[in-house]
């Protein structure tokens, strides 16, 4: 009997509590905010930098039949729109192409590039290199994404009535986006220039993984475009070593186990100190992961007696023979 008095007790409370506000997503408010600012990468340029707003739309120009930069791709026979965007040969490098360590993919072989927010820049690549245009998105402070495609442009500068529609060239693109990105953004289809038809193919798109976790006793983790490469601190070399870890059924990505190395070789060096009883503390180290020919193959922990700044990242990989070693989900901690 006391127990039904206790739970009608609780039922009483229960119904006198207030209830949680409303948490449905208000799309009334969402309507009544601004519309997204959705944006494109230029069309027919080597590079650029946003540092102004670009809207979709474009003023149209005539040209002036300035020869272009030559392309490094192949351009398909006969050169047409039709046969670039249809061409095996170039949606074979789109699909082909491998996912770089520490991104996913989020589509494939689009006739389309980019339309969305946050656009952060774009190179032309000499190759399809995802690995090269991954390792530029790392460089980038705050690029969460970015959009290789192939680009058929003009050879020389389109002019509706001297030369509207000469011989083409296929361009490497790699943008770089601050937010992910979707197969439904690849909207980006091309231009026309006089009567030159600027059209895409192989479009593909990338999202970075979540940076690593915090590590308690360390501060970080500060994200870098590349593996540190400290010069001599006042004459006294501040690197200490490395550790590295080859992935296996128990090891993977796990920037704590690189802490656990730096505080063992603080250890080490404890108990092996200078003739003056001193000895290098590990402040500071490089978690990163080493690929070779794009298959991840461990971590990598450099270890350093001195805090150094994201500007000193500029290992980004090697050649050894015909081999290709890269560097990404490059992470620093300091000792707190």
């Amino acid at each position: 009997m006391r127990s039904a008095c206790v739970f009608s007790a609780l039922v009483a409370m229960a119904a006198a509590a207030p209830a949680p506000a409303p948490q449905l997503i208000d799309l009334a408010g969402v309507d009544a905010a601004p519309d997204p600012i959705f944006v494109s990468a230029p069309f027919d340029v080597a590079s650029d930098t946003p540092h102004k707003k670009r809207g979709l739309t474009m003023m149209k120009r005539d040209g002036d039949c300035t020869p272009q930069p030559a392309g490094s791709g192949t351009v398909p026979s006969p050169d047409t729109p039709a046969a670039f965007k249809s061409s095996a040969d170039l949606q074979a490098l789109a699909e082909n192409a491998p996912t770089p360590d520490g991104y996913s993919q989020a589509f494939v072989n689009k006739d389309g590039s980019l339309s969305a927010s946050k656009y952060m820049g774009l190179h032309t690549l000499t190759s399809f290199d995802t690995l090269d245009c991954a390792s530029l998105c790392d460089q980038a402070d705050g690029c969460e994404a970015f959009n290789l495609y192939i680009e058929r442009d003009p050879s020389v500068d389109p002019n509706t009535n001297d030369c509207p529609n000469p011989p083409s060239v296929t361009n490497y693109k790699c943008t770089l986006w601050g937010a992910p990105v979707v197969a439904e953004q690849a909207t980006n289809r091309g231009q026309w220039r006089a009567a030159f038809e600027i059209v895409i193919t192989g479009s593909n798109g990338y999202n970075k993984a979540n940076p690593p976790e915090s590590i308690d006793g360390f501060t970080g983790p500060t994200a870098l475009g590349g593996a540190i490469n400290a010069p001599l601190d006042n004459g006294k070399n501040t690197y200490l070593g490395y550790k590295y870890l080859p992935f296996s059924q128990s090891q993977g990505y796990d920037a704590a186990a690189c802490a656990t190395a730096c505080q063992a070789q603080t250890g080490y060096n404890s108990r092996h100190p200078n003739a003056d009883g001193s000895y290098a503390i590990c402040s500071f180290f490089n978690a990163y992961v080493l690929s070779q020919n794009a298959i991840p193959q461990g971590l990598y922990c450099s270890l350093y007696s001195k805090t150094w700044a994201p500007s000193y990242a500029t290992n980004r990989g090697q050649y050894r023979g015909s081999d290709r070693y890269t560097v990404s989900r490059s992470y620093s901690y300091t000792l707190a």
